[in-house]
C-alpha cells in the first residue's frame, strides 16, 4: 500500500463530515487534466512517501475530530493491500469514502461484499468515444460500466462526477456521459478543472 499524501483535514471531499483525505500513489490512467500528476508513477522515491504506519497512527489520534476518511488518489483500486488498510480504517471506527476512476470492478466488488466502504464518488471521464483520449490509456469501456452499474445498485451512499475541462468537454460531451454511462437514479456532479495540484508527495501535518 503506496501512500503519496495526506490532507488531514478537509471539509468538501466526504459529503456531510469532516474528513482526512489520503491520496494513493501509481495510476493507470494518464489523464491530461491530472491535478495529482505527482501521484501517477507507481516507483516514487520511497523517502518522500509518508509511512502508512504513521499515518495510520496519526488518524487514531485525530478520531474524536473527524467523521470519515476519503481514499482517492491516484487510483486506490490498484493497490495491493487495499482491502486490509480500509479494514484497519474501519477499526479505527471511521466512515471511509472511495474515489476511483471505475477501471477495476472486480476490487470494487470484493470492497462491498466486505462492507469496507461507506461512499463511493466514481469518475466518469468521458463519452464512450473520447474515453481513451481523456484518460491518455486503453480503456476497458465494459469494466467502466460494469463498475458504474455495480455502484449504482449496491446500497452504498454514492454520486458520480465529471471535471469539465472547456477545451476538451463540450455541453454534447457531458449530455452523451449522461446518457450512455451513467446510471439511472444517481447523482451526477460537475466539477471544474483545478490546474493547481492538490497535493505533493510529502505528508501535511
Amino acid at each position: 500500500m503506496l501512500l503519496g499524501g495526506l490532507e488531514p483535514c478537509s471539509f468538501s471531499d466526504y459529503p456531510g463530515r469532516p474528513a482526512a483525505v489520503l491520496f494513493t500513489q501509481g495510476c493507470n490512467f494518464r489523464c491530461p487534466f491530472c491535478h495529482n500528476p505527482d501521484l501517477l508513477s507507481l516507483r516514487p522515491q520511497k523517502s518522500l512517501l509518508p509511512p502508512v504506519e504513521e499515518v495510520l497512527a496519526f488518524l487514531a489520534h485525530r478520531r474524536a475530530r473527524l467523521g470519515g476518511v476519503v481514499i482517492s488518489g491516484g487510483e486506490p483500486s490498484i493497490q495491493e493491500g487495499l482491502g486490509d488498510f480500509l479494514l484497519q480504517l474501519k477499526r479505527l471506527g471511521y466512515a471511509v469514502k472511495l474515489d476511483t476512476n471505475g477501471s477495476r470492478p472486480g476490487v470494487l466488488a470484493e470492497l462491498l461484499a466486505a462492507g469496507l466502504v461507506d461512499y463511493i464518488a466514481m469518475d466518469l471521464k468521458a463519452p464512450p468515444g473520447k474515453y481513451e483520449r481523456l484518460c491518455g490509456a486503453p480503456v476497458d469501456m465494459a469494466a467502466i460500466r460494469e463498475a458504474a452499474s455495480l455502484i449504482a445498485a449496491s446500497g452504498v451512499a454514492h454520486h458520480f462526477r465529471t471535471t469539465v475541462v472547456p477545451s476538451l468537454l463540450a455541453a454534447d460531451d457531458l449530455d452523451q456521459i449522461r446518457r450512455a454511462l451513467l446510471p439511472s437514479g444517481s447523482r451526477y456532479v460537475l466539477q471544474p478543472f483545478r490546474p493547481v495540484p492538490r497535493v505533493s508527495l510529502r505528508a501535511r501535518s
